[in-house]
């Protein structure tokens, strides 16, 4: 999946997307043990990114993304983490 797709980034996060010949959108996380130690942050993260793609979905039919998070961040920035999905989510969309 990472190959042949267009990339956005942001401060903390990556989004891998990938047009599909499909009628739904399709997600994929990916947080590393080595980026974030903690698995309470780790599943926090997936939960904010997946909840953010939930609420877009509709724009972003046809489309599978992927997001990587970059860098590790604090759990007082969960609002920030679901901006900046939010933010990728917007510009993918736009630009496809």
């Amino acid at each position: 999946m990472l190959r042949n797709r267009i990339v956005f980034e942001s401060l903390s996060l990556r989004l891998y997307v990938k047009p599909i010949d499909v009628d739904y959108a399709r997600i994929g996380l990916i947080v590393a043990k080595r980026v974030e130690r903690k698995a309470v942050r780790r599943n926090r993260i997936k939960r904010l990114i997946r909840e953010a793609f939930r609420r877009h979905r509709q724009m972003l039919m046809g489309l599978d993304c992927v997001m990587q998070l970059r860098h590790p961040v604090e759990l007082l920035d969960s609002t920030r983490i679901y901006q900046e999905a939010v933010m990728l989510f917007n510009k993918a969309a736009r630009q496809l």
